[in-house]
């Protein structure tokens, strides 16, 4: 595995992290570690340090898909050739012991990129409104790309350095996760999911229900809209495209008005 490379994104994750280290070091051991500290003010970047992780400090809050695309970009040593990248969450809701099926699945040449679902395992970390959303983008993306998925949002995956170029223009929140599983499936990338447990977190989460899966949608249907535009413009373009002029709308009269 010293061609894999894993990152995880932290912010405030003090109560979660340090088990989610010790339990990649001890599953992947040859594989490069790295913990982008994304402004935490509690001890994460210290936990991180302490046990031996690569640790990069951000200088200003690049949320959670800012954060994996610095870990992404970060150069290594010259004695290793990075070919694979996995990321995970540091709050203990991922097992880090399933990064080596996926890397082997990878690695075997057959898939460029390989999600763990979250529906096909055992899922007990998941609010309901969660999942029924999360089942919907899933749906989604399903009927645009034409090819069957179960989890759009999955923090847990492993992918072919070929993917890069396809993820720079990809949103820094934590939408990161569906953009990047559309915008593979359009692009052509082979793409499979494997069943995984999913706990429940550590410390708070960051998610916002409604804001958040608004953003979601958003990724997927300006996606479609940019691959297969006759698709989206037949199916619910004209809708989305409506809601989506109302809330800029809103929000700009909003910013306006203080």
């Amino acid at each position: 595995m010293k061609d894999l490379r894993i990152v995880i994104p932290a912010y405030n994750e003090e109560e979660g992290i340090g088990d989610v280290i010790t339990r990649i070091l001890k599953t992947c051991p040859e594989a490069e570690l790295i913990v982008v500290n994304d402004c935490s003010i509690d001890k994460t970047a210290q936990i991180a340090r302490d046990l031996g992780a690569s640790v990069i400090d951000n200088t200003s809050n690049l949320n959670y898909g800012g954060a994996l695309k610095v870990g992404f970009s970060q150069k290594t040593t010259p004695e290793r050739i990075i070919k694979y990248f996995a990321f995970i969450d540091a709050d203990g809701t991922y097992p880090p012991e399933k990064i080596p099926e996926l890397y082997n699945l990878c690695n075997a040449g057959n898939y460029d990129i390989i999600v763990g679902s979250r529906f096909l395992g055992h899922n007990v970390g998941m609010p309901i409104i969660r999942r029924v959303g999360n089942k919907i983008f899933a749906a989604l993306i399903s009927v645009y790309t034409e090819e069957k998925i179960t989890d759009s949002a999955s923090g847990l995956r492993v992918f072919n350095v070929a993917l890069l170029p396809q993820l720079k223009d990809l949103p820094n929140g934590l939408n990161f996760t569906p953009a990047m599983s559309v915008t593979a499936l359009f692009a052509g990338f082979t793409y499979a999911e494997i069943p995984i447990d999913y706990a429940k977190r550590t410390g708070n989460s960051k998610l916002s229900g409604i804001k958040d899966g608004y953003r979601f949608l958003k990724v997927i249907m300006d996606a479609t809209r940019k691959y297969r535009p006759l698709l989206f413009y037949c199916t619910l373009g004209l809708p989305f495209t409506l809601v989506d002029y109302i809330v800029k709308l809103f929000t700009r009269t909003k910013l306006q008005n203080g």
